[in-house]
């Protein structure tokens, strides 16, 4: 089986048919929608947050089909599948055989992890030719943001040009010191004066690894070293440059930015509404993406403790994570008052 086989077999078992399949795609898409953002905290699935940005509609219905026809999955509806209650205990045991790999954290580092691989990779191609004295290379990396961000940081840096690759290569040993996962996942992929780097594909036949399995094991390999990078940046002369402009909000989108710095001069909903000329139901999107991201955002500000403490018993009481079903439960509690429990508790529900 292939492990993307796993990966939806293991969402469509968190989620118990209360989405459609079109709801995982969106999480491995890294789709940044209010919805999205709050499903992976209900259904513990934060790790694989945009883990398959190129995965498509049509790959993704066409597991589907295949997991329906293996009896994998009962359907419920349009789109809608439940794990076929005779193979649970099936699913349940091929789960702790194929874990996720260690250290990948899709939604933690998914707005930096790309712009963190295209410096590192295109940075160790340069390093490499200047330590050679040659110029004449074919830049890894096409993106001119990333050419324009690696020429600015060789102009701050104070050391030799031929002195680099030295230095970055004694930052990468560092990083990558005591990682379970096989370094040459990444090594793999790199670029320098007398190597060409693989393709994922290639990679992972290089290596003999199930594709989506490589794809999930690269990323763990980026989040590993920005996680080490970010908590101790002065361990890395050159690697710490990468993450630099690293922000502590990085994660918001830019409206819910603007909704949130309204919140922090002490607009109210209703006030901001009215300044932004957006939707009342916009405005509360904004503020749960709020939640799951600004872990000191007061969630008292939004709900009464009496409330929270009932809306949380309802959620643990009941089998599902459905809005209305809650509820139905609660007649005096808001839609809007269950989701901001469910986001900031949902992953602990």
């Amino acid at each position: 089986m292939s492990f993307l086989k796993i990966i939806i077999l293991k969402s469509l078992y968190k989620m118990n048919g209360e989405r459609t399949i079109y709801s995982i795609l969106h999480i491995l898409n890294g789709k940044k929608s209010s919805q999205t953002i709050q499903d992976i905290h209900i259904f513990q699935l934060t790790s694989l947050y945009q883990s398959f940005p190129m995965l498509s509609r049509v790959q993704l219905e066409e597991v589907v089909h295949i997991l329906y026809k293996e009896k994998w999955l009962v359907k419920s509806g349009d789109n809608h599948y439940f794990i076929n209650d005779t193979r649970k205990i099936e699913l349940e045991n091929l789960l702790k055989e194929n874990l996720l790999p260690n250290y990948l954290n899709g939604w933690k580092f998914h707005a930096i992890t790309e712009p963190f691989w295209q410096r590192l990779s295109l940075f160790i191609q340069v390093a490499s030719h200047l330590s050679e004295n040659s110029i004449r290379y074919i830049p890894v990396q096409r993106n001119p943001v990333t050419q324009l961000w690696l020429k600015e940081t060789l102009h701050s840096i104070s050391m030799e040009r031929n002195e680099i690759n030295k230095y970055l290569y004694k930052d990468l040993v560092n990083c990558l010191d005591g990682i379970e996962i096989n370094p040459a996942i990444l090594i793999n992929r790199l670029t320098g004066m007398k190597e060409i780097g693989l393709t994922s594909d290639q990679a992972a036949l290089e290596l003999k690894m199930d594709p989506s399995l490589y794809q999930l094991s690269f990323l763990a390999i980026l989040h590993f070293m920005i996680e080490r990078i970010l908590s101790n940046k002065e361990e890395y002369s050159l690697l710490r440059y990468m993450i630099k402009d690293n922000k502590k909000n990085f994660t918001l989108t830019a409206s819910t930015a603007k909704t949130y710095d309204f919140i922090q001069k002490g607009y109210n909903i209703e006030e901001i509404v009215h300044i932004r000329n957006l939707k009342q139901s916009t405005i509360e999107d904004h503020l749960i993406e709020v939640l799951l991201n600004v872990p000191e955002f007061p969630v008292h500000s939004l709900v009464s403790e009496e409330k929270i403490r009932r809306i949380k018993k309802s959620i643990e009481q009941s089998s599902s994570k459905s809005l209305k079903v809650i509820k139905q439960q609660l007649a005096d509690v808001s839609y809007f008052e269950i989701r901001v429990v469910m986001a900031r508790y949902g992953d602990s529900s």
